[in-house]
Protein backbone atom coordinates (compact mmCIF):
# COMPACT_ATOMS: atom_id res chain seq x y z
CA UNK A 1 0.00 0.00 0.00
CA UNK A 2 1.67 3.31 -1.16
CA UNK A 3 1.98 5.59 1.90
CA UNK A 4 2.47 9.41 1.37
CA UNK A 5 4.58 10.35 3.47
CA UNK A 6 5.57 13.79 5.00
CA UNK A 7 8.90 15.66 4.11
CA UNK A 8 9.77 19.32 5.42
CA UNK A 9 9.31 20.65 1.65
CA UNK A 10 6.09 18.20 1.30
CA UNK A 11 3.60 19.88 2.80
CA UNK A 12 0.25 18.14 1.55
CA UNK A 13 -1.57 18.38 4.67
CA UNK A 14 -1.11 22.13 4.69
CA UNK A 15 -2.11 22.78 0.62
CA UNK A 16 -5.42 20.44 1.36
CA UNK A 17 -6.38 22.53 4.15
CA UNK A 18 -5.74 25.70 1.88
CA UNK A 19 -8.45 24.39 -1.09
CA UNK A 20 -10.67 22.79 1.03
CA UNK A 21 -10.99 26.04 2.72
CA UNK A 22 -11.53 27.80 -0.68
CA UNK A 23 -13.79 25.38 -1.88
CA UNK A 24 -15.83 26.38 1.43
CA UNK A 25 -15.57 22.63 2.90
CA UNK A 26 -16.19 22.14 6.17
CA UNK A 27 -13.38 19.35 8.31
CA UNK A 28 -16.31 17.46 8.91
CA UNK A 29 -17.45 16.96 5.32
CA UNK A 30 -14.14 16.76 3.68
CA UNK A 31 -12.98 14.00 5.91
CA UNK A 32 -17.11 12.01 5.43
CA UNK A 33 -16.80 8.14 5.07
CA UNK A 34 -13.02 8.13 4.36
CA UNK A 35 -11.04 9.26 8.10
CA UNK A 36 -11.97 10.88 11.07
CA UNK A 37 -12.27 14.41 11.67
CA UNK A 38 -9.51 14.47 14.10
CA UNK A 39 -7.36 12.28 12.29
CA UNK A 40 -7.97 15.26 8.90
CA UNK A 41 -7.22 17.81 11.20
CA UNK A 42 -3.68 16.58 12.28
CA UNK A 43 -3.08 15.65 8.27
CA UNK A 44 -3.72 19.09 7.50
CA UNK A 45 -1.21 20.12 10.48
CA UNK A 46 1.06 17.57 8.73
CA UNK A 47 1.38 15.76 11.87
CA UNK A 48 -0.01 12.55 10.23
CA UNK A 49 0.84 10.17 7.24
CA UNK A 50 -1.65 9.18 4.84
CA UNK A 51 -2.45 6.27 2.80
CA UNK A 52 -2.66 7.43 -1.22
CA UNK A 53 -6.13 5.90 -1.84
CA UNK A 54 -7.21 7.92 1.23
CA UNK A 55 -6.08 11.13 0.08
CA UNK A 56 -7.46 10.45 -3.23
CA UNK A 57 -10.99 9.49 -1.64
CA UNK A 58 -10.34 13.17 0.68
CA UNK A 59 -9.41 14.81 -2.69
CA UNK A 60 -12.92 13.73 -4.55
CA UNK A 61 -14.91 15.21 -1.60
CA UNK A 62 -13.43 18.43 -1.91
CA UNK A 63 -13.51 18.32 -5.77
CA UNK A 64 -9.90 18.65 -6.72
CA UNK A 65 -8.35 16.56 -9.12
CA UNK A 66 -4.55 14.45 -8.18
CA UNK A 67 -2.80 16.30 -10.67
CA UNK A 68 -4.49 19.79 -9.80
CA UNK A 69 -3.83 18.90 -6.28
CA UNK A 70 -0.24 18.13 -7.16
CA UNK A 71 0.33 21.26 -9.33
CA UNK A 72 -1.16 23.54 -6.52
CA UNK A 73 1.17 22.04 -3.99
CA UNK A 74 4.45 22.31 -6.08
CA UNK A 75 3.86 26.03 -6.96
CA UNK A 76 3.38 26.34 -3.53
CA UNK A 77 6.27 24.72 -2.73
CA UNK A 78 8.40 26.06 -5.99
CA UNK A 79 9.24 22.86 -7.37
CA UNK A 80 7.95 20.28 -9.86
CA UNK A 81 7.69 16.76 -9.39
CA UNK A 82 6.56 14.59 -11.88
CA UNK A 83 3.13 13.25 -11.04
CA UNK A 84 0.05 13.16 -13.05
CA UNK A 85 -3.49 11.64 -12.75
CA UNK A 86 -2.73 9.43 -16.03
CA UNK A 87 0.94 8.26 -14.67
CA UNK A 88 -1.46 6.48 -11.52
CA UNK A 89 -3.74 5.27 -13.37
CA UNK A 90 -3.06 1.75 -13.06
CA UNK A 91 -2.91 1.63 -9.33
CA UNK A 92 -5.73 3.62 -8.79
CA UNK A 93 -8.08 1.75 -11.29
CA UNK A 94 -7.15 -1.80 -8.88
CA UNK A 95 -8.42 -0.06 -6.05
CA UNK A 96 -11.41 1.08 -7.64
CA UNK A 97 -11.46 -2.56 -9.02
CA UNK A 98 -11.86 -4.05 -5.55
CA UNK A 99 -13.90 -1.23 -3.84
CA UNK A 100 -16.58 -1.36 -7.05
CA UNK A 101 -16.59 -4.80 -6.53
CA UNK A 102 -17.66 -4.72 -3.03
CA UNK A 103 -20.10 -2.07 -3.26
CA UNK A 104 -21.81 -3.84 -6.32
CA UNK A 105 -22.30 -6.81 -4.45
CA UNK A 106 -23.52 -4.49 -1.67
CA UNK A 107 -26.32 -2.49 -3.50
CA UNK A 108 -27.16 -5.16 -5.23
CA UNK A 109 -28.17 -6.84 -1.89
CA UNK A 110 -29.75 -4.17 -1.19
CA UNK A 111 -31.76 -3.66 -4.42
CA UNK A 112 -33.13 -7.36 -4.53
CA UNK A 113 -34.18 -6.74 -0.61
CA UNK A 114 -35.83 -3.33 -0.71
CA UNK A 115 -36.49 -3.32 -5.17
CA UNK A 116 -35.54 0.48 -4.35
CA UNK A 117 -34.00 2.64 -7.62
CA UNK A 118 -31.15 4.49 -5.49
CA UNK A 119 -29.94 1.12 -4.55
CA UNK A 120 -30.69 -0.48 -8.29
CA UNK A 121 -28.53 2.61 -10.22
CA UNK A 122 -25.47 2.33 -7.83
CA UNK A 123 -25.32 -1.21 -8.68
CA UNK A 124 -25.77 0.07 -12.23
CA UNK A 125 -22.95 2.17 -11.48
CA UNK A 126 -20.18 0.03 -10.13
CA UNK A 127 -21.25 -2.57 -12.99
CA UNK A 128 -19.95 -0.40 -15.41
CA UNK A 129 -17.32 0.21 -13.49
CA UNK A 130 -16.57 -3.59 -13.71
CA UNK A 131 -17.49 -3.22 -17.03
CA UNK A 132 -13.95 -0.89 -18.16
CA UNK A 133 -12.08 -3.52 -16.79
CA UNK A 134 -13.50 -6.41 -18.64
CA UNK A 135 -15.04 -7.35 -15.53
CA UNK A 136 -18.65 -7.78 -16.16
CA UNK A 137 -20.81 -6.88 -18.85
CA UNK A 138 -23.64 -4.19 -18.59
CA UNK A 139 -27.10 -4.76 -21.08
CA UNK A 140 -28.10 -2.73 -23.25
CA UNK A 141 -31.40 -2.61 -21.07
CA UNK A 142 -29.92 -1.90 -18.65
CA UNK A 143 -27.62 1.26 -20.02
CA UNK A 144 -31.01 2.69 -21.81
CA UNK A 145 -32.43 2.62 -18.09
CA UNK A 146 -29.39 4.60 -16.87
CA UNK A 147 -29.60 6.92 -20.08
CA UNK A 148 -33.83 7.47 -19.09
CA UNK A 149 -32.70 7.75 -15.17
CA UNK A 150 -30.62 10.88 -15.89
CA UNK A 151 -32.23 12.48 -19.04
CA UNK A 152 -35.28 12.69 -17.23
CA UNK A 153 -33.28 14.59 -14.04
CA UNK A 154 -34.49 18.23 -13.92
CA UNK A 155 -31.62 19.08 -11.20
CA UNK A 156 -28.40 17.43 -11.73
CA UNK A 157 -26.55 17.94 -8.14
CA UNK A 158 -22.99 16.36 -7.26
CA UNK A 159 -24.48 12.70 -7.33
CA UNK A 160 -25.82 12.65 -11.16
CA UNK A 161 -22.63 14.56 -12.11
CA UNK A 162 -20.42 12.18 -10.31
CA UNK A 163 -23.00 9.42 -11.95
CA UNK A 164 -22.89 10.31 -15.35
CA UNK A 165 -18.77 10.83 -15.48
CA UNK A 166 -18.41 7.21 -14.10
CA UNK A 167 -20.40 6.18 -16.88
CA UNK A 168 -20.40 7.94 -19.67
CA UNK A 169 -18.69 5.40 -22.26
CA UNK A 170 -21.69 3.31 -22.09
CA UNK A 171 -23.69 5.48 -24.15
CA UNK A 172 -23.91 5.80 -28.03
CA UNK A 173 -22.02 9.38 -29.24
CA UNK A 174 -25.29 11.17 -29.48
CA UNK A 175 -27.03 9.73 -26.50
CA UNK A 176 -23.38 11.19 -24.60
CA UNK A 177 -23.93 14.55 -26.42
CA UNK A 178 -27.35 14.94 -25.57
CA UNK A 179 -27.10 14.19 -21.96
CA UNK A 180 -24.05 16.69 -21.69
CA UNK A 181 -26.59 19.01 -22.48
CA UNK A 182 -28.74 18.28 -19.69
CA UNK A 183 -26.33 18.26 -17.89
CA UNK A 184 -25.31 21.56 -18.35
CA UNK A 185 -28.80 22.83 -18.76
CA UNK A 186 -30.35 21.23 -15.19
CA UNK A 187 -26.38 21.80 -13.43
CA UNK A 188 -25.90 25.27 -14.12
CA UNK A 189 -27.03 26.06 -10.69
CA UNK A 190 -24.81 23.56 -9.15
CA UNK A 191 -22.17 25.08 -11.14
CA UNK A 192 -23.04 28.46 -10.27
CA UNK A 193 -23.60 27.71 -6.21
CA UNK A 194 -21.00 25.28 -6.13
CA UNK A 195 -17.83 26.33 -8.12
CA UNK A 196 -15.96 23.50 -7.60
CA UNK A 197 -17.71 21.23 -9.48
CA UNK A 198 -16.14 23.05 -12.29
CA UNK A 199 -13.44 20.06 -12.98
CA UNK A 200 -16.20 17.75 -13.00
CA UNK A 201 -18.34 19.55 -15.94
CA UNK A 202 -15.32 19.99 -17.41
CA UNK A 203 -14.10 16.44 -17.84
CA UNK A 204 -17.64 15.74 -19.16
CA UNK A 205 -17.70 18.06 -21.59
CA UNK A 206 -14.03 17.69 -22.80
CA UNK A 207 -14.36 13.77 -22.84
CA UNK A 208 -18.18 14.33 -24.77
CA UNK A 209 -16.16 16.33 -27.36
CA UNK A 210 -13.57 13.65 -27.80
CA UNK A 211 -16.09 11.47 -28.79
CA UNK A 212 -17.80 13.71 -31.36
CA UNK A 213 -14.11 14.60 -32.97
CA UNK A 214 -13.77 11.10 -33.67
CA UNK A 215 -17.47 10.91 -34.81
CA UNK A 216 -16.46 13.64 -37.40
CA UNK A 217 -19.88 15.72 -35.41
CA UNK A 218 -18.48 19.61 -36.14
CA UNK A 219 -21.54 21.25 -35.15
CA UNK A 220 -21.85 19.55 -32.17
CA UNK A 221 -18.22 19.18 -31.59
CA UNK A 222 -17.87 22.94 -32.05
CA UNK A 223 -20.28 24.10 -29.41
CA UNK A 224 -19.25 21.51 -26.57
CA UNK A 225 -15.68 23.46 -27.73
CA UNK A 226 -17.33 26.39 -26.31
CA UNK A 227 -18.62 25.02 -23.84
CA UNK A 228 -15.85 23.82 -22.39
CA UNK A 229 -13.94 27.40 -22.81
CA UNK A 230 -16.77 29.06 -20.75
CA UNK A 231 -16.24 26.71 -17.72
CA UNK A 232 -12.52 27.53 -17.25
CA UNK A 233 -12.73 30.71 -14.94
CA UNK A 234 -9.46 30.72 -13.42
CA UNK A 235 -5.68 29.56 -13.99
CA UNK A 236 -5.48 26.05 -12.61
CA UNK A 237 -6.47 23.95 -15.01
CA UNK A 238 -3.18 23.08 -17.22
CA UNK A 239 -4.38 19.62 -18.31
CA UNK A 240 -7.59 20.51 -18.92
CA UNK A 241 -6.84 23.60 -21.02
CA UNK A 242 -4.29 21.34 -22.89
CA UNK A 243 -6.52 18.92 -23.91
CA UNK A 244 -8.91 21.35 -25.32
CA UNK A 245 -6.33 22.71 -27.17
CA UNK A 246 -5.45 19.23 -28.60
CA UNK A 247 -9.26 18.81 -29.31
CA UNK A 248 -9.55 22.19 -31.14
CA UNK A 249 -6.99 20.71 -33.25
CA UNK A 250 -9.10 17.79 -33.93
CA UNK A 251 -12.00 20.71 -35.26
CA UNK A 252 -9.94 22.25 -37.48
CA UNK A 253 -8.41 19.06 -38.93
CA UNK A 254 -12.48 18.13 -39.62
CA UNK A 255 -13.02 21.20 -41.39
CA UNK A 256 -9.64 20.83 -43.60
CA UNK A 257 -7.54 23.27 -41.55
CA UNK A 258 -5.15 20.84 -41.67
CA UNK A 259 -1.51 22.53 -40.90
CA UNK A 260 -3.51 24.38 -38.27
CA UNK A 261 -4.83 21.16 -36.47
CA UNK A 262 -1.05 19.35 -36.93
CA UNK A 263 0.30 22.71 -35.40
CA UNK A 264 -2.08 22.48 -32.32
CA UNK A 265 -1.61 18.81 -32.00
CA UNK A 266 1.85 19.88 -31.74
CA UNK A 267 1.74 22.06 -29.02
CA UNK A 268 -0.55 20.16 -26.74
CA UNK A 269 1.61 17.30 -26.93
CA UNK A 270 4.62 19.22 -26.34
CA UNK A 271 2.87 20.20 -23.31
CA UNK A 272 2.74 17.27 -21.54
CA UNK A 273 6.13 16.78 -22.59
CA UNK A 274 7.63 19.47 -20.76
CA UNK A 275 5.91 18.30 -17.47
CA UNK A 276 6.96 15.32 -17.55
CA UNK A 277 4.35 13.04 -18.26
CA UNK A 278 5.66 9.99 -20.58
CA UNK A 279 1.63 8.53 -20.48
CA UNK A 280 0.45 11.52 -21.90
CA UNK A 281 2.55 12.17 -24.31
CA UNK A 282 1.79 8.33 -25.42
CA UNK A 283 -1.91 8.57 -24.94
CA UNK A 284 -2.83 11.79 -26.71
CA UNK A 285 0.02 10.22 -29.72
CA UNK A 286 -2.72 7.29 -29.36
CA UNK A 287 -5.62 9.54 -30.08
CA UNK A 288 -4.12 10.97 -32.70
CA UNK A 289 -3.21 8.22 -34.56
CA UNK A 290 -6.66 6.95 -33.92
CA UNK A 291 -8.15 9.49 -34.94
CA UNK A 292 -5.99 9.76 -38.03
CA UNK A 293 -7.19 6.19 -38.95
CA UNK A 294 -10.54 7.02 -38.29
CA UNK A 295 -10.20 9.80 -41.47
CA UNK A 296 -8.90 7.44 -43.38
CA UNK A 297 -11.91 4.56 -42.84
CA UNK A 298 -14.82 7.35 -43.09
CA UNK A 299 -13.04 8.84 -46.26
CA UNK A 300 -13.06 5.29 -48.07
CA UNK A 301 -16.48 4.80 -47.08
CA UNK A 302 -17.86 7.47 -49.12
CA UNK A 303 -15.42 6.90 -52.21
Amino acid sequence: MHIVRRRDHDRYGQTFKELRIAKGVSLSNAAKNVVSKSFLSRFERDQSNIVFDKLYRLLLNINVSVEEFVYINNQRNNRYQPFHYEDTKDYVDQQIIENSNKLGKYYYQRWINNQIEYDYVNFLKEKSIMEKHHIAKVSQKEKQFLYNYLFAKETWAHYEIRLYMSIINLFSPMQSFYLTQQMLKNGSETIDVNWNHQADFLYIILSTALIMAFQGKIPELAQLIKQAGNSIHNEQYPYEKTELHFIKGLLNYLKGDRIVAKQSIKESIDVFQVLNSPKLVDLYNRRWQEFLNRQKIDNKKFR
